[in-house]
């Protein structure tokens, strides 16, 4: 035991001189920054030079001071900042920044910046309590707050949706972020305002005067109206000219159509506007398929009324006299329709 401590106080006397002698030879830094250079061109060594010429740095150690900079920084950091903080060219910092985004999945490069998942956490949290606040959030303003690219944030709040973030994405619109008690309310709006409609209305009106948000309300209008809550429809669908007729003015305006053709023969495109109805050539189609139609440039004519005319211009013919179309057609009613089946006939 004594043996072994004298060997131990021996190496210890013997490691202080070693501390404290004096060199022999030295090399100089002119010597060494050779012997680096000449390591490096043969590719013994991997080194960076930094921009001011004092030191060199390998890439494993750019690669961590990336990362321990990415995390003073709360997750998210510029790449040109950290050509200031690590003192060496744009150009390592870009490749050592793409071969740690390569090999961690929880770093990502969005428009030369480095974000990791914490951060992302954090701007969910962030929206989840504006969302909670207000009852939706807008993708595009997020944009606006946080500089970020607007698909790089659906994506990240995809995976965060009833985890950080309690609402969900319009399927509609996936641009807008709603809570679920925010959709109930508006639902319950929707269905009243639209339930006391006894007209044909504009809805791009009502979004403009209470204040709805215009994706959610059609898809709302439209899930009321296929459900048979809602009494009507939709006509001229997701556009600003897209009018709600609700049954109780649709039966009227049917039933005003059907006895006005019955009666007459004919129908004017510009009566069935007045009524409300935005294409009343397709409105026709749709309503007498079954019936032959002459569709002119302001009306439509049916069987009834051209076969009159036909009658009285073969008959004319075969007498060797003469008619008047406009009587034969309708009693002078619509000259156009005279007009149009005179050139018709001849």
């Amino acid at each position: 035991m004594a043996a072994t401590w004298e060997e131990i106080l021996k190496l210890s006397q013997q490691f202080q001189s070693a501390q404290f002698a004096q060199a022999s030879q030295r090399l100089s830094e002119r010597n060494c920054i050779e012997i680096v250079a000449k390591l490096i061109s043969e590719k013994q060594l991997e080194v960076v030079h930094t921009l001011d010429g004092k030191e060199y740095i390998t890439p494993a150690q750019i690669s961590r001071e990336i990362r321990d900079e990415l995390h003073v920084r709360g997750g998210r950091v510029n790449i040109v900042d950290l050509q200031q903080v690590i003192n060496v060219d744009l150009l390592h910092i870009e490749s050592r920044a793409n071969d740690i985004v390569k090999s961690d999945r929880t770093i990502q490069l969005v428009l030369g910046q480095l974000i990791d998942e914490h951060y992302l956490d954090q701007v969910a949290e962030e929206t989840n309590d504006k969302l909670q606040e207000t009852g939706q959030v807008k993708i595009s303003d997020l944009c606006k707050t946080y500089d970020l690219p607007g698909d790089f944030l659906k994506q990240a709040f995809s995976s965060r949706l009833g985890k950080i973030i309690h609402g969900e994405i319009d399927q509609d619109n996936r641009g807008v972020i709603f809570t679920e008690a925010f959709v109930t309310r508006h639902r319950a709006r929707i269905r009243g305002l639209f339930s006391a409609i006894t007209r044909p209305t504009a809805v791009i009106n009502l979004i403009t005067r209470h204040g709805f948000q215009e994706q959610l309300l059609y898809s709302v209008l439209e899930e009321l109206v296929n459900s048979g809550r809602l009494r009507g429809t939709v006509v001229g669908g997701r556009q600003d000219k897209a009018v709600f007729v609700p049954d109780i003015y649709a039966r009227t305006q049917s039933s005003w159509v059907d006895s006005f053709f019955k009666q007459n023969g004919y129908l004017e495109f510009d009566a069935l506007l007045r009524l409300g109805i935005p294409d009343p050539v397709n409105y026709i189609k749709k309503r007498y398929k079954s019936l032959q139609l002459l569709f002119l440039k302001t009306s439509c004519v049916g069987q009834e009324i051209m076969d009159q005319v036909e009658a009285s211009v073969d008959e004319a013919i075969n007498s060797g006299t003469w008619v008047d179309i406009v009587n034969a057609a309708l009693g002078a009613k619509m000259n156009t329709i005279a007009s149009t089946c005179k050139s018709i006939c001849v």
